[in-house]
């Protein structure tokens, strides 16, 4: 599969996705899970120390699209919570959840720190995904396959509420 069809097969613009599932089906395989969420009525939160109006849930529903990324073999990933992402030096702006990454902090740290070079297992790339919670980072020969899940085989909803102003 080329990039720009991994590119144009996930979701473009900003969207409140969130990393629902990440796993191993078998060794060195990896499985994320992403739904969307929608924004829901607009609501108040009350609470003891902080009180905020005009805020709409962000809600993972039956209706909201959901996909799976899968990659049959990896070299590394990490994924780290998004409330303490920062931005790299040189790091492009946001152009959309799923980008293909060159020259960042990770991949040095990769090249560094194994032995996997574009010789062997062949030529690395680095994919990033952004969602609502989580940042992800997978270093491998190859882009992620994407595919739509409907709402049973994606499985459960995010388990932390988020809010968005308006």
């Amino acid at each position: 599969m080329e990039n720009d069809q991994t590119l144009s097969s996930f979701p473009s613009g900003s969207r409140n996705l969130y990393m629902t599932e990440i796993g191993e089906p078998f060794d060195n395989q990896l499985r994320i899970i992403i739904r969307e969420g929608r924004l829901g009525e607009p609501t108040v939160i009350d609470d003891p120390f902080f009180n905020v109006d005009n805020v709409r849930p962000i809600e993972v529903t039956d209706k909201s699209p959901a996909w799976e990324l899968y990659w049959s073999n990896y070299v590394a990933y990490v994924v780290r919570n998004e409330s303490y992402w920062a931005r790299e030096e040189g790091e492009p702006d946001f152009s959309g959840h799923l980008s293909r990454r060159f020259d960042s902090a990770f991949f040095r740290y990769i090249s560094s720190t194994t032995f996997a070079t574009d010789d062997y297992p062949g030529p690395l790339e680095h994919w990033a995904l952004t969602t609502l919670n989580h940042c992800l980072d997978v270093i491998s020969t190859e882009p992620p396959e994407i595919r739509s899940l409907s709402a049973a085989e994606a499985g459960r909803a995010p388990t932390s509420p988020n809010f968005a102003k308006g």
